[in-house]
């Protein structure tokens, strides 16, 4: 039987252990379907971007240019967007384009300010496809599939329509498995937990570093840096440090550089 787009991007997923390296998946999955952009939010009311390690805007690594990303966050574009808002109302997926001459969007007027936010978007993509995804605790958030050309639209979003619909989804439940996984490994009434000392020395094992270079590093005696690593090991009841170190990437806990 055929492995589906779907099924080989969820492959692909399971093995990543943190949003930036999810969301770079989503976008090499987004270019090898034909689209020229993706973009996520996790929580439609947030207004902040997420971030890489090194203070990056992830949606700049996906392939936005910086420009456009900057002037989401600095003018606030997500307050105004009409699909964003949608998105809190549907869980259909909805097929746009960047059209700002007419009055009316979907059947609704549009404020002066939807309307510039749809103009200040036909610089970078003409249409797009959202799919909304409806998330625990009453939140919204939607992965977009964006084209450059709007005469190509209707025929891209219909010819995948099942992998954009999917593949969405299961990016937005892996990342809430993800926080799901941090919070279960810091929560005090959890008797397993690491502490977020522990955490530390363990990301600094899996760079590579020796016991006495992770000393140095927290400032703290070589003793107590061997102590944090063998709590790790035995909280993640793993067989030696290696292990602890492949358990908690698996976990999301701690990210290889």
């Amino acid at each position: 039987m055929e492995i589906t787009w779907d099924e080989r991007f969820r492959e692909k997923l399971s093995a990543q252990t943190s949003l930036n390296s999810a969301a770079l998946l989503l976008a090499e999955s987004a270019a090898e379907l034909g689209w020229d952009l993706a973009a996520f939010q996790l929580d439609r009311e947030q207004l902040a971007l997420p971030r890489c390690s090194d203070g990056q805007f992830i949606g700049t690594a996906m392939g936005w240019p910086s420009d456009c990303v900057h002037a989401w966050v600095d003018r606030e574009l997500g307050r105004y967007c009409p699909v964003t808002q949608l998105c809190g109302r549907t869980a259909d997926a909805i097929v746009w384009e960047c059209d700002p001459a007419g009055v009316e969007w979907r059947g609704r007027k549009l404020a002066p300010e939807q309307t510039e936010v749809l103009r200040y978007y036909r610089g970078y993509f003409e249409g797009a496809v959202t799919v909304p995804v409806h998330r625990p605790g009453g939140k919204s958030g939607y992965v977009t599939w964006c084209i450059g050309d709007s005469g190509k639209l209707l025929r891209q979003a219909r010819d995948t329509y099942a992998a954009t619909y999917l593949i969405s989804h299961a990016f937005i439940r892996h990342i809430d498995r993800l926080d799901a996984a941090r919070r279960d490994a810091v929560n005090p009434a959890n008797p397993n937990a690491l502490t977020a000392r522990e955490i530390e020395c363990l990301s600094w094992a899996a760079c590579g570093k020796t016991e006495e270079e992770i000393a140095l590093i927290i400032r703290r005696s070589h003793e107590t840096a061997r102590f944090h690593l063998r709590n790790a090991v035995t909280k993640l009841n793993a067989s030696n440090r290696t292990h602890a170190v492949a358990i908690a990437c698996s976990r999301g806990l701690i990210t290889v550089r």
